[in-house]
């Protein structure tokens, strides 16, 4: 997909800081009060880069690709993310606020992507922040009028903070293949933290039929689907038959990208290189085609960390 045209940035030494109207730009988007009003409260600032410091970066994501060790994703990592999980389950127990569910990947390199192109973060926790505006104006556009939201591959559960702020009514159910995501969530409930919430194990490559999805349900899934590759079958197949009332998708979506861009195409690979997700898209493209859903919107956000632009935005509905 062509580059979206930004203004050009070309002070480097200057930092640059980020308004609600700049995400609203490259959102493409006109955004709510209370999102415009929490961008410009975040605070996030960042400086582009010199040639030689773009260059080591780039030299650093290549040396990366070509390790013998990097992991892949797939259902052998349940270990890993039970782990994971479980530190922040230790933390909630002990935690009188949502920052707990907050997991510890985030923050761990300088540079991060903007626009499309790498730069410098000048604010703590940039990656997290923008995410979070991210999953906000997902939430806001899709899920406002849902009489329930379900976010399978919650991990933690600290996206469900904000789909409670957007729509304080709704019943909302975390879902997640490991079972310690369902003791955070039930710890979060029993400690008064969130309310009207619960929590289910699920497997997208082996969906539980049992489970109800009653109508003007709302789904979404924030990086999880990721996890599984191009063995997202199943799960479609799951959503065309519980038929919800839209579905929405923040992913590392390689067909959004453009592939004559030096940052996009070391993005691809490293979706590649971890078996990221792939094959969706074009998937839920040919179930349009064949009138069984309605894709609402695909596009991508041009944010992202230092080796991805992971976060595309797909919204569909079954027919």
């Amino acid at each position: 997909m062509p580059l979206q045209s930004f203004p050009e940035m070309t002070n480097i030494s200057t930092v640059h800081r980020i308004t609600s109207d700049d995400f609203s730009q490259v959102l493409q988007d006109n955004l709510s009060e209370q999102l415009r009003l929490k961008i410009d409260q975040a605070g996030l600032a960042y400086e582009l880069l010199t040639a030689e410091e773009r260059d080591q970066c780039i030299l650093k994501i290549v040396r990366t690709l070509q390790s013998p060790n990097i992991v892949r994703t797939g259902s052998h990592r349940i270990t890993d993310w039970e782990k994971g999980w479980s530190e922040n389950l230790d933390l909630i127990n002990n935690a009188e606020n949502l920052d707990a569910l907050l997991p510890r990947y985030f923050g761990k390199h300088e540079y991060v992507r903007w626009k499309g192109e790498l730069v410098r973060a000048k604010t703590e926790g940039f990656d997290y922040k923008v995410l979070s505006i991210l999953v906000e104006w997902m939430l806001n556009r899709y899920m406002k009028k849902a009489d329930s939201i379900f976010e399978f591959g919650c991990g933690p559960g600290y996206h469900l903070a904000l789909a409670r702020s957007c729509n304080p009514n709704a019943r909302l159910v975390g879902l997640d293949w490991a079972t310690s995501s369902q003791a955070i969530l039930s710890k979060v409930v029993i400690k008064g933290l969130l309310s009207n919430l619960e929590g289910r194990n699920f497997n997208f490559l082996n969906p539980d039929y049992a489970l109800d999805i009653p109508p003007n349900t709302g789904i979404y899934t924030v990086a999880a689907l990721e996890q599984i590759g191009a063995d997202s079958e199943a799960f479609i197949q799951f959503l065309l038959n519980k038929r919800p009332a839209i579905c929405a998708h923040l992913e590392p979506i390689d067909e959004l990208l453009d592939e004559n861009s030096l940052v996009d195409s070391l993005s691809i690979l490293y979706f590649r290189k971890r078996n990221y997700l792939h094959r969706f898209l074009p998937r839920l493209e040919a179930l349009e085609r064949e009138r069984r859903i309605v894709i609402h919107n695909q596009q991508r956000t041009y944010t992202g960390s230092f080796f991805i632009e992971g976060h595309s935005l797909i919204a569909w509905s079954p027919v």
